[in-house]
């Protein structure tokens, strides 16, 4: 039994130990941003069931809003710097990793004072006031997490991705271990932002622990000038992403009040979250491998169908799978106040999927030099969600801000992402529709299970979230097999690959 034991452990370790190869230590990488992936949702599920139950929706959405500001300024302000070490053919990036701390440092100095600063402002804007002394406590966040070691950019780099693993997890468990017991002493807002400054606190020190090397304050012009001209694209490109991405969060705070954004902000969260998070798993592994050929056009346009079909395959069958579970689970978990996000989440997993789909395209534009195409794709996506927006909201409220999302991914911004994407790879629009089609029958087959178990069924919310969660995967995986027996689709023998390689 011990030798069985050993064996087992064994390969355990061989499986989650990066190898020499490229698609080894892509498929390793993988792995880890699979665990990292589920231990991080497992996390924040865990943060929303216990927390939905201690503080109202409105407290939520103060910190919501804080976070807005956040993130926006962190975006506005981002360099591109990591994208550009990652992009760099050189293996050893250690020569510019001083300069990295600096901006870095100086940029999380600069914000935190500036959050400080424009607090009383913000509150104003968003009709707040809870927001003022929210938002200055956690200002040091973005002041911290400035001051972490530059030298992370090794762990998606060099596919290091068990290191980005404790890095990231480790500042998860930080908030919600600090929130929860924040929370069962005082039920308050300041759960949520005390959660937040801990993760920073928590996530910076680890970059030491991780890291061998220790930063020195220098910097160099010309290396910073470098860095920075590659990154232009990507700052306007996290600009834009933000106000298209974020862009509904300020309009719904700022027209609807507090209250409806923490709801929608959590039905966005849990309706995109594991289907949109699966796929950026492969998009983190895709990027720096891409990138290591990038001058093979054939490997990257056959690694990318590759990825399509893989990214699909998990992404569809989840978002389905979430617009069937919403009302057993937000009523079953979540409770009673929480019932006005069931719709909103529901019409958001259909944009799950869609953004889930597109994920992977952003990785392989970055890697073949036409980082353009996420700023534009990001511009239009803002002016067509502007124009319907405030009569959507105005007349259906949250659910009418869905609504507009999803019409706009679905039928505009899927087809013009697909056009870019075949031109980046220099591919085949039909081929690249085929591998978003083939998971859908699977999947709607599941769908419409879950949908008859639904009618003919009256249990406990609980147990019908169970159930639909049970038979969904079964209903999921016959369907696959019996659609493989009829087509060619090779998605089994992607699996097939995958496990005989590990």
């Amino acid at each position: 039994m011990r030798d069985r034991l050993k064996a087992i452990f064994g390969r355990i370790r061989a499986i989650l130990t990066p190898g020499e190869s490229l698609i080894e230590q892509s498929v390793t990488g993988g792995i880890w941003l699979t665990l990292l992936n589920i231990t991080g949702r497992a996390f924040q599920i865990l943060t929303v069931v216990f927390l939905a139950r201690l503080l109202d929706p409105r407290a939520f959405g103060i910190v919501g809003s804080a976070m807005l500001v956040i993130t926006g300024l962190r975006r506005v302000s981002k360099l591109g710097l990591n994208d550009a070490l990652i992009y760099n053919e050189s293996e050893n990036v250690d020569p510019y990793l001083n300069t990295v701390w600096i901006l870095n440092g100086g940029r999380g100095i600069v914000l935190g004072v500036l959050l400080f600063a424009a607090a009383p402002g913000i509150a104003w804007f968003f009709s707040e006031p809870n927001i003022e002394p929210i938002l200055r406590a956690m200002a040091i966040g973005p002041v911290i997490l400035g001051l972490r070691n530059p030298s992370i950019v090794y762990f998606k780099k060099d596919l290091n991705f068990h290191k980005q693993f404790v890095y990231d997890v480790s500042g998860d468990a930080a908030y919600f271990f600090t929130a929860l017991a924040y929370a069962v002493f005082d039920p308050t807002v300041w759960a949520l932002a005390f959660g937040y400054v801990a993760r920073n606190v928590v996530r910076s020190g680890f970059s030491f622990v991780l890291s061998g090397y220790r930063p020195w304050p220098s910097i160099d012009v010309a290396r910073a000038a470098e860095m920075i001209d590659y990154g232009k694209w990507i700052t306007a490109s996290n600009v834009l992403n933000y106000v298209s991405n974020q862009g509904d969060d300020i309009f719904v705070s700022w027209l609807l009040g507090s209250s409806a954004l923490g709801f929608y902000q959590l039905a966005y969260r849990l309706s995109n979250a594991p289907a949109t998070e699966l796929a950026h798993v492969v998009s983190q592994v895709s990027f720096p491998a891409y990138s290591k050929v990038q001058d093979d056009p054939e490997t990257v346009r056959s690694a990318f169908y590759r990825t399509i079909r893989l990214s699909m395959f998990l992404v569809a069958p989840m978002a389905i799978g979430i617009a069937l579970v919403t009302e057993p689970f937000v009523t079953g978990v979540l409770g009673e106040q929480w019932v006005p996000m069931i719709v909103p989440m529901q019409l958001l997993a259909i944009y799950g999927l869609l953004r889930g789909y597109l994920a992977s395209f952003g990785s392989v534009w970055r890697a073949t030099g036409n980082q353009d195409y996420l700023v534009k794709v990001q511009l239009l996506t803002i002016v067509l969600i502007a124009i319907p927006i405030y009569p959507a909201a105005s007349r259906y409220g949250i659910s009418g801000v869905a609504m507009v999302i999803v019409a706009v991914y679905a039928f505009v911004m899927t087809p013009v992402d697909m056009y870019f994407a075949v031109e980046a790879v220099d591919g085949s629009f039909r081929r690249l529709a085929k591998e978003f089609a083939y998971p859908l029958p699977a999947a709607g087959i599941m769908g419409l299970v879950g949908l008859w178990i639904q009618r003919v069924v009256t249990i406990a919310p609980l147990v019908e979230f169970v159930l639909l969660v049970v038979v969904g995967i079964v209903t999921y995986a016959a369907a696959v097999l019996a659609i493989e027996s009829r087509i060619e689709w090779g998605i089994v023998d992607e699996i097939r690959d995958l496990a005989s390689f590990i």
